[in-house]
């Protein structure tokens, strides 16, 4: 689910135990998680640009994972990338344990998840790092409540319990990675696609998003996309962005730089 923008105004090594550390102030929170999975699976595209799985074959490049975060009905859609490439996905995926089976045999480098990876401090409207998002600075981003301010909102009637529904959904997105051993951070393709591109300014966010992602030059990209799919990729890139350095921290979110068109880090 996108954080919609308002206009008003390295890898682990196995062998170590898991881990997870954050840091705080201007650096982003990375939450890192070892894991040593199988091998990824082959691609095979459709006529119709679909991405689905084949047999595991073994992969020496390193790819990147995105996830688009919605509430339980709608579930997650997720990519991966190699920087050059979509190399499987967008596809949907209703619960965590099924995002991790399905990221997991791809080896990612760094998953992208488009959801917050915390909640505001209790007292707190929105989350430290949220306040750094404006139409001036970047752009706006949807505040993310405290545990108490959920728990209120869950307890309404009707569809106004399940409005923050894609937080909880994406905060047990998080607690599956970790469990899976996988390296997380926290992402926003809306200020992704705002630094590749520019600013919306009135454009459809359909029209707007398929710009950035072509400004990108990722080959094997269908030709027709959601904009769950388009987040999906961006994470994903973001993610990239983020291995190779080519990022600023806005507090525990990770921006890419606007310059960002390189793929892999060569080594």
């Amino acid at each position: 689910m996108a954080r919609a923008c308002w206009r008003a105004g390295g890898s682990c090594s196995p062998g170590r135990p898991a881990s997870c550390w954050a840091t705080s102030g201007s650096s982003a929170r990375i939450w890192v998680f070892e894991s040593v999975p199988e091998a990824p699976p082959s691609v095979v595209a459709s006529h119709r640009g679909a991405l689905t799985a084949s047999s595991p074959t073994p992969r020496t490049s390193p790819v990147w994972a995105g996830v688009d975060v919605g509430g339980r009905r709608k579930g997650f859609h997720v990519a991966v990338v190699d920087g050059r490439r979509l190399v499987a996905g967008p596809v949907r995926l209703t619960e965590p344990a099924a995002v991790v089976e399905w990221i997991g045999p791809w080896r990612p480098r760094v998953v992208g998840v488009d959801s917050p990876c915390s909640l505001a401090e209790e007292g707190k409207t929105m989350r430290d790092c949220e306040r750094l998002f404006s139409p001036r600075t970047l752009c706006g981003i949807r505040p993310t409540p405290s545990a108490s301010t959920l728990a209120r909102q869950r307890r309404k009637r009707g569809a106004a319990a399940t409005y923050y529904e894609w937080i909880e959904h994406g905060l047990e997105l998080y607690a599956a990675l970790r469990e899976a051993k996988l390296t997380a951070i926290d992402v926003f393709p809306t200020a992704s696609w705002t630094r590749w591109l520019g600013p919306r300014r009135g454009e459809s966010r359909a029209r707007w998003s398929s710009r950035a992602l072509a400004s990108r030059h990722l080959r094997g990209v269908p030709s027709h996309l959601g904009q769950d799919g388009r987040d999906a990729i961006g994470a994903a890139l973001t993610a990239c962005a983020y291995t190779n350095r080519r990022y600023e921290p806005f507090g525990e979110m990770v921006v890419p730089l606007a310059d960002d068109r390189r793929g892999p880090a060569r080594r």
